[in-house]
C-alpha cells in the first residue's frame, strides 16, 4: 500500500473524529466516507479488504454492550470451572481471570495491518473481546503448563460441550453448592444455555512465537443458530506468570511490537521493520488534535 493512500485514510479518520460523537459513529462515518473513495489499482485490494473489515467492525460496535457483558459472565464461569476442578480433582489451581476489549485505535490498526498482509481475504478480527487467565501457582514450568492444559480441556468440555459427562458433573456440582450466590447461578445457567464452539486453537506454549511469546490461545464462538449473540467471538489466553511477564514487559511485549528497532534482530524477524507496517502501527490512527475530538467516550 502506498503512503499516499495511508495518509488519505489518516485524514478521513481525523475528519470522523471531529464529526462523530461516539465510537460507533466514528466507524460508521469512516466507512461511509472511505467507501466513496477511489484509490489507485495498486492499493485497491488492500483498501477494499480494509473497507470490508470496517463493515464488520460496525456490526460488533453495535453489540459492544452485550458482548462486554458476556465476557464478564464468561469470567465468572471460568472461575467456577477452576473451583470445580480443585474440588473434584484434588487440584490447587490459583488463577486470575479478567476480560478486556480492544480500543478503537487497536481495532483499526489490526484491521489495516491484516488487510495489508493478506489483501486477498476479508479483514476481520477474532480478539476484539478477550479473556485472559494468569496462573499464579509457583510451580516448575512443566507442572504449570500441565495445569493450563487441564483448564483448557475443562473449558472445552464444559462450555463447548466436548465432554458431556464433565459438563453434566459440573452442572450437578454447582447446583448442589450450598453457598452459591443466586446471581452466580443465574450466570452459570445462562452461559451453559448458549451454544459455544471452540476454534482457532493456537498452542504457543509448545510452539512459541519467534519473539518468544507463549500462551495457550483459542476462540470461543457463539454458534450462528444461537438466539443470543450469534457469531460472537471471544479470544481466550491462558498463561503462567512468567509467560505473562514476557508478554507484557519482555521481548514479546506490545512495546517491542510497536518499536521493533529496539529489539535485537534475528533472521526470523524479517518483515518486522517493514516501513508500511511501521506507519500503520504508529501514525494512521493517532489523534492529531484531541481538542477537536467530538466524542467524549473516545477520550
Amino acid at each position: 500500500m502506498t503512503k499516499e493512500t495511508l495518509y488519505m485514510i489518516h485524514r478521513y479518520y481525523q475528519n470522523a473524529l471531529q464529526q462523530a460523537d461516539n465510537l460507533l459513529d466514528i466507524v460508521e462515518k469512516l466507512y461511509k466516507d472511505l467507501s466513496e473513495v477511489e484509490v489507485n489499482e495498486e492499493d485497491s485490494k488492500v483498501f477494499d479488504s480494509f473497507i470490508d473489515g470496517l463493515r464488520g467492525c460496525i456490526q460488533y460496535r453495535k453489540i459492544t454492550f452485550e458482548l462486554t457483558n458476556m465476557s464478564i459472565y464468561l469470567n465468572i464461569v471460568f472461575m467456577y470451572i477452576v473451583m470445580f476442578l480443585n474440588s473434584t480433582k484434588g487440584l490447587k489451581i490459583d488463577i486470575d481471570f479478567y476480560s478486556r476489549r480492544k480500543s478503537l485505535e487497536s481495532d483499526l490498526i489490526k484491521l489495516l495491518k491484516k488487510a495489508y498482509l493478506n489483501p486477498s481475504t476479508s479483514s476481520y478480527i477474532r480478539d476484539r473481546f478477550g479473556l485472559r487467565g494468569i496462573l499464579l501457582n509457583n510451580l516448575p514450568s512443566e507442572e504449570a503448563n500441565k495445569l493450563l492444559y487441564i483448564i483448557f480441556e475443562a473449558i472445552q468440555g464444559i462450555i463447548a460441550g466436548r465432554d458431556r459427562k464433565m459438563r453434566k458433573d459440573f452442572i450437578t456440582w454447582y447446583n448442589n453448592l450450598p453457598d452459591i450466590l443466586s446471581p452466580d447461578k443465574a450466570v452459570l445457567d445462562e452461559i451453559l444455555s448458549v451454544p459455544f464452539t471452540i476454534d482457532f486453537v493456537k498452542d504457543f506454549i509448545a510452539h512459541p512465537k519467534k519473539n518468544s511469546y507463549q500462551s495457550l490461545q483459542f476462540t470461543l464462538i457463539v454458534q450462528v443458530y444461537s438466539k443470543v449473540l450469534p457469531g460472537g467471538m471471544f479470544e481466550v489466553q491462558l498463561r503462567t506468570k512468567e509467560m505473562h511477564e514476557n508478554a507484557e514487559h519482555g521481548p514479546a511485549s506490545h512495546f517491542y511490537y510497536k518499536n521493533p528497532d529496539l529489539l535485537d534482530k534475528t533472521d526470523d524477524d524479517e518483515g518486522e521493520d517493514d516501513e508500511i507496517l511501521k506507519i500503520i502501527r504508529n501514525e494512521i490512527f493517532v489523534v492529531d488534535d484531541f481538542s477537536k475530538v467530538l466524542s467524549e467516550g473516545f477520550l
